[in-house]
């Protein structure tokens, strides 16, 4: 055998024995992937998430005016797929790199446009999108794991959060979800010449009532939605609903009463709406009682 031969043969196998030599350990900052529709846009966010483990963190381990990853190992992501905003600054739909810096007081929140870095090696702050300030929310409780999630959802967006230790950092994100649904309504509804949908007067009486506008149509709809699909009892739970916060507790009542009988017939499941109508149904007791 040829010294060549021979060479490839030992690299061969000190390859495999090296491939067979590593431990399957678990990593004690996996890899976290979140994908979340907020208002109407959708965002997926990428991160390392390592627990605190009886260190000190932010002051410590992570020392406030300094770069953070904000996360662990590779560079945390976050992905918008429609144009939105975070604290009041607009943002393109892309992938950036969500980096920090970490202060007592105050954070700095960093979306930069490289997402391929390792951590911190490699940024340059020339390739941020842009910076802005968060204050610090100081809490009670500890918590062990660091995490990036989403609260308080509404209509137009949500607040990201970012949470590790005894430290929040919430930031309003929005998205003018509104608009948009608004202009649907007046598109399938309002300017239509074509058959509407129970679903579809539903879901914009339903909407109309979140928004609290329009609220006479918004009854006319539930009763539209109720006359076409007059066995869904979750439809007559959101007429009475509406109908108690106009004032109408006589419909308010009957409407409560008869989606409450409804669910209590449903072969399959009320979802919730037994409850759900018992509940409205002392509310409106409580508030009539008190006239």
């Amino acid at each position: 055998m040829n010294s060549f031969k021979s060479s490839v043969l030992l690299l061969s196998f000190l390859s495999f024995s090296m491939i067979t030599a590593q431990i399957n350990k678990p990593n004690l900052s996996p890899r976290v992937k979140l994908e979340q529709k907020v208002g109407l846009a959708g965002v997926t966010l990428e991160y390392g998430q390592p627990n605190k483990q009886n260190r000190k963190i932010f002051g410590g381990l992570i020392p406030y005016g300094k770069l953070w990853r904000t996360g662990a190992n590779a560079a945390t992501k976050i992905t918008f797929d429609s144009p939105i905003s975070l604290s009041g600054h607009a943002i393109p739909a892309g992938t950036y790199a969500l980096y920090s810096v970490p202060g007592e007081k105050e954070w700095t929140i960093i979306i930069h446009n490289n997402s391929s870095h390792w951590g911190t090696g490699g940024y340059q702050q020339t390739e941020d999108l842009l910076r802005f300030k968060i204050p610090v929310i100081t809490l009670s409780d500890t918590l062990e794991t660091f995490s990036i999630h989403f609260e308080n959802f509404n209509t137009n967006g949500g607040d990201l959060i970012i949470a590790w230790e005894n430290t929040k950092i919430s930031i309003p994100l929005y998205v003018d979800s509104d608009a948009i649904i608004f202009d649907e309504i007046a598109a399938k509804i309002t300017n239509t010449t074509s058959a509407v949908s129970a679903q579809t007067y539903f879901d914009a009486a339903q909407f109309y009532y979140l928004k609290k506008t329009k609220l006479d149509t918004a009854m006319s709809w539930f009763d539209k939605a109720i006359a076409l699909k007059p066995n869904a009892f979750w439809y007559v739970y959101y007429k009475a609903e509406l109908a108690y916060f106009l004032g109408q507790y006589k419909v308010a009542k009957e409407s409560a009463n008869k989606s409450l009988q409804a669910a209590k017939l449903s072969v399959s499941t009320d979802y919730g709406y037994i409850a759900k109508n018992e509940l409205l149904l002392q509310q409106i007791a409580d508030t009539m009682n008190e006239k």
